[in-house]
């Protein structure tokens, strides 16, 4: 004789499946950018984006171009590109004897402001490109051409 087994689901299982369902949940916003169309429900828009990088090795700040490709090394999504490049003498600060900051160069350095375009979606205090989150002050690497900058959004602009 056969005898039929009886399946038990009990409240152990039910919260394990809130877990998983939660987890799910989580990575698919965070990670996979789920249901994040960047903000306030809004239609994509056309940012210009300035970014500055104080202290860059001359041989990097040569590479940057007009046109060239620019993307997020951390969260590797494209933000555009290069529209305009300007290249000036390096921001450094250092302490002078009475202990005061002081902006100075430094040999073989420069700094690079870049303005690219994106398109992404406006938010309360900046913008969301491809659900990551940027507003002024935000402090990351890029890529831009062939070079590796580190620095600051220093402005957002709808076009």
């Amino acid at each position: 004789m056969s005898e039929k087994k009886k399946v038990r689901f009990t409240i152990v299982d039910a919260v394990v499946l809130i877990a998983i369902l939660a987890v799910a949940g989580f990575v698919g916003v965070k990670f996979l950018g789920i249901g994040s169309s960047g903000g306030s429900g809004s239609e994509a828009k056309t940012f210009i984006v300035s970014y500055y990088f104080e202290e860059v090795p001359d041989f990097a700040a040569e590479l940057v171009k007009k046109d060239d490709d620019v993307s997020d090394e951390a969260k590797k999504h494209a933000l555009g590109k290069v529209t305009d490049v300007e290249v000036g003498e390096a921001a450094v600060y250092c302490a002078d004897s009475a202990g005061v900051l002081r902006k100075s160069a430094k040999e073989g350095y420069r700094s690079v402001k870049l303005t690219t375009e994106v398109e992404g979606f406006e938010t309360k205090h900046g913008m969301t490109v491809s659900g990551s989150n940027y507003v002024v002050g935000h402090t990351m690497t890029v890529y831009a051409g062939g070079a590796k900058l580190y620095g600051k959004v220093s402005g957002i602009e709808e076009k």
